[in-house]
């Protein structure tokens, strides 16, 4: 059962047509969700900046803290809950 080298040829010229429309939709995808990429960018790079000043963070916190206090340990009970989550994951995953 031998396949003809056109048969061959045929069949890569298939592959290379549903390649090309894949690409075109997986670009329309994208540039449909254009706006939601640029806005995860810049929560990522918010988090590096707020990682990098810790300090700043501190001040922040404990300004919030001494404003509104209730609020304050609302926020840090479920601040403790995301963490304790995001442990577990990350030792599920390690």
């Amino acid at each position: 059962m031998s396949v003809s080298l056109s048969e061959i040829q045929r069949h890569r010229a298939e592959l290379v047509e549903r390649a090309r429309a894949e690409r075109v939709e997986v670009r329309a995808v994208f540039d449909r969700h254009s706006n939601l990429f640029w806005l995860a960018d810049r929560g990522v790079e918010i988090a590096k900046f707020l990682v990098a000043r810790k300090g700043l963070l501190l001040v922040a916190a404990l300004a919030f803290a001494v404003v509104q206090p209730l609020r304050a340990l609302r926020w840090a009970a479920r601040a403790w809950g995301l963490f304790r989550i995001v442990r577990k994951i990350s030792r599920a995953f390690a």
